[in-house]
Protein backbone atom coordinates (compact mmCIF):
# COMPACT_ATOMS: atom_id res chain seq x y z
CA UNK A 1 0.00 0.00 0.00
CA UNK A 2 3.07 2.49 0.93
CA UNK A 3 5.01 1.49 -1.98
CA UNK A 4 1.99 2.46 -4.20
CA UNK A 5 1.14 5.86 -2.48
CA UNK A 6 5.06 6.30 -3.20
CA UNK A 7 4.89 5.83 -6.93
CA UNK A 8 0.99 7.63 -7.09
CA UNK A 9 2.90 10.29 -5.07
CA UNK A 10 6.34 10.41 -7.99
CA UNK A 11 3.57 10.26 -11.08
CA UNK A 12 1.74 12.99 -9.74
CA UNK A 13 5.06 14.89 -9.54
CA UNK A 14 6.05 14.12 -13.13
CA UNK A 15 3.14 14.99 -14.41
CA UNK A 16 2.76 18.51 -12.49
CA UNK A 17 6.73 19.14 -13.05
CA UNK A 18 5.72 18.20 -17.08
CA UNK A 19 3.03 20.88 -16.91
CA UNK A 20 4.73 23.33 -15.92
CA UNK A 21 7.49 23.11 -17.67
CA UNK A 22 5.23 22.94 -21.00
CA UNK A 23 3.71 26.28 -19.84
CA UNK A 24 6.60 28.30 -19.44
CA UNK A 25 8.32 27.51 -22.92
CA UNK A 26 4.61 28.21 -23.97
CA UNK A 27 5.17 31.90 -22.01
CA UNK A 28 8.49 32.32 -23.17
CA UNK A 29 7.08 32.07 -26.61
CA UNK A 30 3.77 34.19 -26.46
CA UNK A 31 6.97 36.84 -24.91
CA UNK A 32 8.50 36.30 -27.76
CA UNK A 33 5.76 36.60 -30.30
CA UNK A 34 4.28 39.64 -28.56
CA UNK A 35 8.02 41.24 -29.00
CA UNK A 36 7.67 40.44 -32.80
CA UNK A 37 4.14 41.57 -33.00
CA UNK A 38 5.10 45.44 -31.44
CA UNK A 39 7.81 45.66 -34.26
CA UNK A 40 5.82 47.54 -36.37
CA UNK A 41 7.31 49.21 -39.90
CA UNK A 42 7.02 52.62 -40.09
CA UNK A 43 4.62 52.77 -43.48
CA UNK A 44 1.93 50.75 -41.95
CA UNK A 45 -1.90 52.23 -41.37
CA UNK A 46 -2.69 53.75 -37.88
CA UNK A 47 -5.09 51.10 -37.32
CA UNK A 48 -2.87 48.40 -38.52
CA UNK A 49 -0.08 49.69 -35.68
CA UNK A 50 -2.29 50.14 -33.04
CA UNK A 51 -3.86 46.76 -33.38
CA UNK A 52 -0.21 45.08 -33.43
CA UNK A 53 0.95 46.88 -30.72
CA UNK A 54 -1.87 46.00 -28.43
CA UNK A 55 -1.94 42.37 -29.44
CA UNK A 56 1.74 42.44 -28.87
CA UNK A 57 1.58 43.66 -25.60
CA UNK A 58 -1.07 41.49 -25.05
CA UNK A 59 0.77 38.24 -25.43
CA UNK A 60 3.86 39.90 -23.68
CA UNK A 61 1.24 39.88 -20.15
CA UNK A 62 0.24 36.26 -20.59
CA UNK A 63 3.16 35.05 -21.55
CA UNK A 64 4.90 36.62 -18.71
CA UNK A 65 2.26 35.59 -16.23
CA UNK A 66 2.53 31.73 -18.20
CA UNK A 67 6.44 31.76 -17.58
CA UNK A 68 7.68 34.03 -15.32
CA UNK A 69 5.10 33.64 -12.42
CA UNK A 70 5.42 29.67 -11.64
CA UNK A 71 9.12 30.41 -11.82
CA UNK A 72 8.80 33.03 -8.92
CA UNK A 73 7.00 31.16 -7.09
CA UNK A 74 8.84 28.10 -7.45
CA UNK A 75 12.15 30.20 -6.35
CA UNK A 76 9.73 31.85 -3.28
CA UNK A 77 8.61 28.71 -2.39
CA UNK A 78 9.01 27.34 1.55
CA UNK A 79 10.01 23.92 2.52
Amino acid sequence: MNSEFGELAQARYRSRTARRRVLIVVGLLLIALGYLLMAVSPDSSTQWALFRVMAGLGCIIIGFAMAVLPLIALWTQAD
